[in-house]
């Protein structure tokens, strides 16, 4: 039967995309009662989807959950058109894609999942890893193979990107977790609990038996969203070193700054996770905060001191693309539920005054090798706090190299003035997994 896999992978290669992808999740919700779980996600620089696969989504498949849920994994990102973080993450996205589709059991494209995704936070090349992967689970390399550079796998991942970019309300960032079309935002990792609540009917599974005393007394059809968004506990300073994201995967403008500039300030909880954006679903403030770009850019740009600082400190390196859009961006996924959410002005002044009084290179010398640790060390004697440092890899020599790092600070105080450095809850961000990794700084 081997020589009919090439033959069927034609048929299947020329059929309309429409007939190949799996149904919608509106035409999946409450197939026999089943309670539809959607995971929006992105492979290789996603620690959190990675955790969350592997270390919450598998246990659907360790209890007797399975039996009321309809699991559906949906591999594409935050991204628009391209890959957020450059070609390794399309090409693990669309060998995800593939491998869903030929093997639709969710068991088994759920094991694979698990296992690229957790030898891909180790820095393993997606070839090697992917191959390694269907090897252990018995998954057929060839059809694999064939997926890929045929552009079968590339027409399903549209069809992916397609749905995410259609997800109401908006997928905000990843993992974005939907249940009966409500998302759970930043209660994601308690989904056991909503299915529970939204399951129809008296024969539960004994798994949402035993949390019962942990359940609203009232089962609901639609899963129960949280209603209040989580709390800043810090705030983080996003630096991007130009030289190494413009030669990794971002196309930028000319001439490239040589000193770092601000990604963006970010208000995360107690857990390190991003505080959620204002909507409608989670009014975080009251009065409303600005939330169009319009009123922005006319706040800004009456600032003409602030407005020189933000286009020389905080500057779109991206080659198309406008500073106002980026800041707007910025201000609306990190900003509106904020402790800055009324004062947009102390938003962009307060993060130009923190990157002001940082060295422009942070001590770091262009075109010098270190060491992961090498490079902490150095920083924490300018900021006395541990950074949190983030590699890529050069798109054209594949070399590790120092890409963005976080400078953590606590909580403004009612001047709207942050308080001193503290140390960041985690080291490693990227394609960084160890203290001893050589990277460059270009």
């Amino acid at each position: 039967m081997a020589y009919l896999q090439p033959l069927i992978f034609y048929i299947l290669s020329a059929l309309p995309i429409f007939w190949l992808i799996s149904p919608s999740l509106s035409s999946l919700d409450n197939v026999n009662d089943k309670v539809t779980v959607s995971l929006y996600y992105e492979t290789s620089l996603c620690p959190r989807c990675a955790s969350f696969i592997s270390n919450d989504l598998v246990k659907v498949f360790h209890t007797d959950l399975h039996t009321i849920i309809n699991l559906r994994l949906v591999p594409w990102s935050n991204a628009e058109i391209h890959c957020q973080h450059g070609e390794e993450e399309c090409h693990l996205n669309t060998i995800h894609s593939c491998v869903i589709h030929f093997w639709p059991d969710v068991i088994e494209h759920l094991e694979f999942i698990r296992c690229t995704e957790q030898q891909s936070l180790k820095g393993a090349p997606v070839e090697a890893l992917w191959k390694d992967c269907s090897e252990k689970l018995r998954l057929n390399e060839e059809i694999i193979k064939k997926c890929y550079p045929t552009g079968f796998g590339y027409k399903l991942l549209l069809q992916y990107s397609n749905e995410t970019a259609h997800v109401k309300p908006p997928q905000e960032y990843v993992p974005w977790v939907v249940g009966n079309n409500q998302p759970l935002r930043q209660d994601f990792e308690n989904f056991v609990k909503y299915v529970c609540q939204a399951t129809k009917g008296d024969h539960k599974p004994a798994t949402c038996k035993a949390q019962s005393s942990n359940l609203s007394p009232t089962i609901h059809a639609s899963f129960a969203v949280p209603q209040q968004p989580a709390i800043p506990d810090f705030y983080k300073l996003a630096l991007q070193w130009p030289p190494s994201v413009c030669s990794s995967t971002l196309r930028c403008k000319t001439p490239i700054p040589t000193e770092f500039t601000i990604h963006g300030i970010w208000a995360q909880d107690a857990h390190d996770k991003p505080v959620p954006p204002y909507d409608n679903h989670h009014p975080c403030t009251n009065p409303q905060s600005i939330i169009l770009q319009s009123d922005l850019r006319q706040l800004l740009i009456r600032d003409v001191a602030l407005w020189n600082n933000l286009r020389a400190l905080w500057p779109n390196l991206k080659l198309r693309g406008s500073n106002v859009k980026f800041w707007f961006d910025e201000w609306r996924k990190h900003g509106t539920c904020s402790d800055f959410a009324q004062h947009p002005l102390s938003y962009f002044k307060s993060a130009i005054q923190l990157r002001t009084n940082l060295n422009s290179a942070m001590g770091l010398t262009s075109g010098s090798t270190y060491t992961v640790q090498q490079v902490a060390d150095i920083v924490f004697q300018h900021v006395g706090a541990s950074p949190q440092i983030s590699c890529n890899t050069n798109i054209n020599n594949n070399d590790l190299q120092l890409g963005e790092m976080f400078i953590c600070y606590g909580r403004p105080g009612p001047s709207h003035l942050f308080g001193t450095t503290q140390n960041c809850s985690n080291l490693f961000f990227g394609h960084c997994n160890s203290g001893t990794n050589i990277i460059k700084f270009p």
